[in-house]
């Protein structure tokens, strides 16, 4: 220190400096408090204001594009709202601004899309024809983990974002030559930027005869590309170029070991183990994204056909395959009816917009609620940190039509914010204005959104039955490996450890009863499931 200098006494510690800083030299512990804002809960100005270095429908730019282009609504994508409003397309060399464009129907999009090589699409279905739709199971030990590296040997590059326009530009090009460009050759970035003639706000025009020359530029090694992809997967069948990955699941927990954020990670995890605040952090993005993207082109009227309907063919209905699900529309038989729109089987199909028959049968889970009030005290008790307006204590799994079960997911793409909401089997029929054979279910859109809105205690209640339920395992998992007697034992100090319980009354009161419930639960699931 130079010699007569003077701390100034701003710099002088005071005795509560550890307490408002979290950090105190001499302790053998420090702290650091972190706040996150909800966007969920933000204004306007407040996600602008917090937000400064992403987009969305709330920034000052998205809103004076909107209304200098009198648009009636907004689609704007996950991409956009993800990157700085002053990001340029490395394409066409536009920015933002100036890529907002006014669709036919009045809506102002603002998209960003990920260009990717098509050949990398062709990898996995090459080789399933190769060797057929089972061949991972009978393949070579380690033959399928060299697929992911053949992507990259036979890919001229892996993605880009780019705008819209640009990404749209590549299929235009390919349309336009359909019988001249394999549908599988991609453009580059700086491909494309050779063949597109931007202009602010307003689509591409193309240098068709530019593009053309650029293909037959490639084309040459374009088909060294599909010969080597077939010479590779040729390779495949005599394991020839298997690559074993044993012993190594251990590398990435040791790469992490001790890195910046491995230990936030887990010192947030060991913090907030009991409640919501985990599923707040690990679904920060998605209440991001609801929060700023828009997608109004969803709630614009469609045209409807009143025409009649038509069904499958008994030759058709006999040789459909729904390819989403495959053995489990073989297992069901054809006398099914959906328990929600109540057609059958046969009616469930429609012409999609290809004109190919479409539909199927999936999976819904049916909360059960909880009406135990002796469970439910037990579980408030053990996880005070959750919501607790709504209690379930399992599921059961339903089968319904493909179009009863995509009603909540419409709804949600319609309305980003109702994105973990539920519906039970009650709302999603009064939701359904009609439900013809061979057509696209009526929705009532604005009741579905209701009654989003009013289950939306459930996401957290789901939340909260797994938290309970991994607990009753790990119970049950003790009681199995140890004496009775050290398992409640053990089971006392994780409840004064982890639920913050003091009392040893209360926790050998709590170890027993939960001792008891984890084979009750397992008893009672075991007579439901025979």
């Amino acid at each position: 220190m130079a010699e007569g200098y003077e701390s100034p006494e701003w710099a002088e510690p005071d005795d509560d400096s550890e307490f408002r800083t979290g950090y105190d030299p001499s302790s053998p512990w420090w702290s650091v408090s972190l706040l996150f804002p909800r966007p969920s809960k933000l204004s306007d100005e407040e996600m602008q204001l917090h937000f400064r270095d992403r987009d969305g429908r709330w920034s000052k730019q998205t809103k004076a594009a909107v209304l200098k282009n009198g648009a009636i609504g907004l689609d704007l994508n996950d991409n956009w709202a993800l990157v700085e409003p002053s990001w340029r397309c490395p394409c066409c060399g536009r920015v933002k601004a100036e890529i907002f464009r006014l669709s036919k129907r009045g809506v102002l999009l603002a998209k960003l899309e990920l260009h990717h090589d098509h050949m990398r699409d062709e990898v996995w279905p090459r080789a399933e024809k190769l060797y057929g739709p089972d061949w991972r199971d009978t393949a070579v030990p380690g033959a399928t983990n060299v697929l992911d590296p053949i992507e990259d040997v036979v890919s001229r590059f892996r993605e880009a974002l780019v705008c819209s326009e640009c990404n749209t530009a590549d299929g235009k090009v390919k349309a336009q030559y359909r019988s001249e460009i394999d549908p599988r050759f991609t453009f580059t970035v700086l491909e494309i930027a050779r063949f597109v003639r931007a202009r602010a706000n307003a689509d591409h025009d193309i240098d068709y005869d530019a593009a053309l020359m650029l293909w037959r530029e490639q084309e040459r090694g374009h088909r060294a590309r599909v010969e080597l992809l077939d010479a590779l997967l040729g390779k495949l069948g005599d394991g020839l170029l298997a690559s074993e990955r044993t012993g190594g699941n251990g590398l990435r927990p040791m790469w992490m070991s001790m890195e910046s954020d491995e230990l936030l990670r887990r010192g947030f995890i060991d913090e907030v183990r009991d409640d919501e605040r985990w599923g707040l952090l690990t679904g920060y993005r998605q209440e991001f994204l609801a929060r700023s993207t828009s997608r109004d082109s969803a709630s614009l009227p469609s045209i409807r056909v009143t025409s009649r309907a038509e069904g499958p063919t008994d030759e058709e209905f006999a040789a459909y395959v729904d390819r989403v699900s495959t053995k489990r529309w073989s297992a069901t038989p054809e006398g099914w009816i959906c328990p929600v729109c109540s057609r059958n089987k046969r009616e469930l199909l429609r012409k999609s917009g290809k004109n190919k028959w479409t539909g199927g049968i999936r999976e819904h889970q049916e909360y059960v609620d909880e009406s135990d009030s002796e469970r439910i005290a037990v579980r408030r008790r053990l996880f005070p940190g959750f919501t607790n307006k709504a209690w379930i204590c399992g599921y059961d799994t339903i089968h319904l039509c493909s179009d009863c079960s995509e009603i909540s997911s419409s709804v949600r793409q319609r309305n980003r914010s109702l994105e973990s909401a539920y519906l039970k089997l009650t709302d999603l029929r009064d939701c359904i204005n009609s439900a013809l054979p061979h057509r696209v279910h009526d929705i009532d859109f604005q009741e579905a959104e209701l009654r989003l809105v009013r289950n939306g205690a459930y996401h957290s209640a789901w939340e909260a039955w797994c938290r309970y339920d991994s607990l009753l395992s790990t119970v049950r998992l003790k009681m199995n490996s140890w004496p009775r007697a050290e398992g409640l034992a053990d089971l006392a100090e994780d409840l004064r450890v982890f639920h913050r319980i003091e009392s040893l009354q209360e926790r050998e009161a709590l170890s027993q009863w939960l001792a008891d419930e984890a084979f009750n639960v397992r008893t009672r699931r075991q007579m439901v499931s025979e």
